[in-house]
């Protein structure tokens, strides 16, 4: 681009000089940390100068180091003095490898794409983020919370209890040391503390995996998940391009009043919260691997429970060709029904072969159990199936001594039909013997026999069935799911089978919802209950602080029915705030209603509910967060996660951080919250509303590629001044449109706007502001200024404001 300076010709007579902004140049000269993009694909993140040519031009100074990671096909590149390129500490000037390449910065994302024609590199693939780019963060103690205490009172009962998660760290280098436990206390059975794990992790970039050594779950990819104490190496899938990845769960359910929901995998607790009446949702769960049942609780207010298994496995093992996933678990079981320890020797492998084949395998063994699992995945025009089949040997002890074998048949399927916007899910389990066992059932079976228990009490799966299936409707009529799941024992007769089956549509701002369940037991015992609910937002506000109405009304095959009103809302300037109130009246507990609500603050994110009903009565307080402890001091944040960024940004104090609500940069010049996205670009932004108007941050924006469990350090320059605003004449005219603006220091602070207005922020009371509009001393001038006294309370809310000449600077 060029600029033709007649075009702001000024009164005065002077045409201004424009060239910096030719040839696209939109950045002052400085340093600056910003993402390197080749051909728009991320490349790396580095502090990069820009240097004034002689002609008044900006330009990038790219180091060799980012030269270094183009991958050049140099063959089809006339350039040959490679290895002084490797060496040169210079900058380097692209045009001379390439002529055809292009530099392109983009101010407002920080971001700079080197342009290179494909001829001249090789392919990577769409979205990959280079191992160079990971950051490894700062030395960092991290300690994160949720903390729940509940009590309740029934029919003169009173029942007290509290449950505290713990998820702690220590960062050195790119080593991560964890550890997650729990502690729990209830009135009438003390307290104690639960060790979920301890370990430490380390990245193998060059093989897209991750060490952890110490109490762990194995990957669960193609085994139930089993937790050990050991060494685990297993492929993370988060290290590759979106472009070549190919989960936890959410839980559902409807509570009836405020209450307690416990997850747990493998007999370990690994969530718990409280709920409100009506239908939930949890999406938050950490992952603990791929296979698994998940067992949930729901401890309703009034003492009863509702107790489900949620099944937790991969149902498509299809690869892209030439790609590869691993596992290698070597250690102990860890579990507090199982004694001895018995080890662990676990190895997975699953690879790509062709578009339409996928290959798998795996072993568990240890003295006494033996299994291998092969398989394969063909992705058809018809869907993606999958089969294989596992072997297992178990060696029982004396006195049954014997050794036992059996094998376990597997086929699932899904489809995906756009045409009728239907997803159908498909997975049977079949188990074809009796003596088939996998790892956990034959290590309880031999611990039992070794304990003189009865094995026979051990439920062993025979055969298992479920289906899921969605389909949407044309026409705006809605989404229909249908799903099902059925399952027998070994020595049990009778099946244990679910149904469900539900209807959600909206209407202009209503959305309703219909849904039916029957559930039966091995012994015939079944239930059946229907559900519907209607919302929408209350009053004519449809936007999102407006407070939303639901109603819902249930009913079972036993004949209770329910009705419920609830409304719930948030509020505050980033809606840090929420609130909900309910009313219920249930055929068999008569009526009952609650309220409750949360705050994330600045430090910590705090809720509390309070339920009442026929009988019983019932609170609870739940706090939540995350604690840093780095060379800058300690740093509070109401949002817990697993890898962090932490704004260093001083002078900066009351900035906001846009997406979370209630957090600011704290008076010490830090804010601390999750990075959601390890190893991919992650965009870390500040939001300078709420901070002092005497502070000018350098740029709002910066990117970052964490590793998993990092805690990145993101610095934000601040510079400190009072704001002045100056319009200012020239010879009796306005100061000419873009002429450049120095402090004493020869600082550019700014340019001239139009009317001859200047813009500058000065740290000093008086002082000149030099004007320039050309390169001789006729098209220079300086405008002097002195500050007024300001009220301390206004201090750091004001701009001064002046009207002055701008006088041509005397030659001493």
């Amino acid at each position: 681009m060029e600029f033709d300076e007649s075009f702001v010709k000024q009164a005065a007579g002077t045409n201004v000089d424009l060239k910096r902004f030719s040839n696209g140049a939109n950045v002052l000269p400085g340093i600056y940390k910003i993402a390197l993009l080749l051909n728009k694909e991320q490349l790396t993140i580095e502090n990069i100068e820009f240097k004034e040519a002689a002609d008044k031009n900006v330009t990038p100074c790219i180091p060799s180091r980012v030269f270094n990671l183009i991958s050049f096909k140099k063959d089809q590149i006339a350039f040959k003095d490679w290895d002084a390129l490797a060496e040169s500490n210079q900058c380097i000037n692209l045009k001379d490898i390439i002529p055809e390449a292009t530099l392109d910065f983009d101010s407002e994302s920080q971001q700079l794409n080197i342009s290179i024609p494909q001829i001249y590199i090789n392919h990577q693939a769409r979205g990959t983020v280079p191992p160079s780019m990971w950051d490894s963060g700062i030395p960092a103690l991290v300690l994160g919370y949720n903390m729940n205490a509940y009590k309740s009172v029934n029919n003169g009962s009173e029942s007290k209890s509290f449950y505290s998660a713990i998820n702690s760290g220590l960062n050195i280098g790119s080593w991560y040391f964890r550890h997650n436990g729990s502690y729990n206390w209830m009135k009438d059975s003390g307290s104690h503390y639960n060790v979920l794990n301890t370990y430490v992790q380390h990245d193998l970039p060059v093989i897209s995996g991750r060490l952890v050594a110490g109490q762990s779950n194995t990957s669960g990819q193609l085994f139930d998940t089993v937790p050990i104490t050991g060494i685990q190496v297993a492929t993370d899938e988060r290290m590759l391009p979106e472009s070549q990845r190919g989960y936890a769960p959410e839980v559902r359910g409807v509570a009836r009043t405020n209450a307690k929901v416990t997850v747990k995998q493998s007999g370990q607790t690994i969530y718990e919260t409280t709920v409100s009446p009506g239908a939930f949702l949890i999406n938050d769960l950490y992952p603990t691997g791929y296979g698994g049942n998940l067992d949930v609780t729901i401890e309703e207010a009034d003492g009863s429970q509702q107790n489900f298994s949620i099944p937790y496995a991969s149902v498509s093992q299809l690869l892209r060709p030439g790609s590869s996933r691993y596992s290698l678990s070597m250690g102990q079981l860890r579990s507090d029904s199982i004694s001895g320890h018995p080890t662990l020797t676990e190895g997975t492998y699953q690879r790509g072969f062709t578009n339409i084949l996928t290959g798998y395998t795996g072993i568990q063994a240890n003295k006494d159990y033996q299994a291998v699992k092969l398989g394969t995945a063909i992705g058809l025009s018809v869907g993606a199936i999958s089969f294989d089949v596992t072997q297992s040997k178990t060696h029982l002890p004396s006195p049954n001594e014997a050794t036992i074998s059996g094998q376990s048949y597997q086929v699932s399927y899904s489809k995906l039909i756009n045409e009728t916007n239907s997803n159908i899910t498909l997975a049977a389990y079949r188990f074809s013997s009796s003596g088939y066992m996998d790892y956990s059932t034959a290590m309880q079976t031999i611990d039992q026999i070794k304990n003189d228990d009865d094995s026979g009490e051990i439920r062993r799966q025979k055969n298992r069935f479920t289906v899921n299936i969605s389909q949407g409707l044309a026409d705006d009529w809605g989404q229909l799911y249908v799903s099902a799941s059925s399952q027998d024992y070994w020595g049990q007769s009778g099946f244990e089978r679910q149904y469900q089956m539900g209807y959600s549509n909206r209407y202009k701002q209503m959305s309703y919802s219909i849904n039916a369940s029957r559930s039966q037991d091995a012994y015939g015992t079944s239930q059946t209950s229907y559900f519907l609910n209607l919302s929408f937002p209350f009053g004519e506000n449809y936007s999102g602080y407006a407070p939303q109405v639901s109603m819902s009304y249930n009913h079972d095959s036993v004949g209770r029915s329910e009705e419920q009103a609830m409304i719930s809302g948030s509020a505050g300037t980033s809606n840090q705030y929420t609130y909900n109130a309910s009313g219920t009246h249930d055929s068999g507990a008569g009526s009952s209603g609650s309220f409750g609500g949360s705050y994330k603050g600045s430090v910590s994110s705090v809720s509390g509910s309070y339920s009442t009903g026929s009988g019983y009565h019932s609170s609870s307080l739940s706090m939540s967060g995350t604690i840093v402890a780095h060379s800058g001091g300690v740093t509070f944040s109401p949002y817990t996660g697993d890898t962090f960024a932490l704004v260093e940004a001083k002078g900066a104090e009351g900035a906001t951080i846009p997406s979370f609500a209630g957090l600011t940069v704290d008076r010490f010049g830090y804010a601390l919250f999750p990075a959601s996205n390890p190893y991919q670009m992650n965009d870390i932004v500040i939001d300078p509303k709420g901070m002092s108007k005497n502070v000018e941050l350098e740029n709002t924006s910066q990117k970052i590629a964490p590793r998993y469990g990092a805690v990145v350090k993101v610095k934000f320059n601040a510079d400190r001044g009072i704001p002045i605003l100056i319009v200012s004449t020239f010879s009796g005219k306005p100061l000419p449109f873009g002429a450049e603006v120095f402090d004493d220091k020869n600082n550019n602070v700014g340019v001239v706007a139009q009317g001859g207005m200047i813009y500058a922020r000065v740290s000093d009371n008086k002082g000149n502001l030099h004007v320039r509009f050309g390169s001789d001393a006729q098209y220079q001038c300086e405008v002097s200024y002195i500050l007024t006294p300001i009220e301390e309370d206004n201090k750091d809310n004001s701009i001064q404001q002046f009207i002055n000449e701008c006088r041509k600077k005397i030659s001493s």
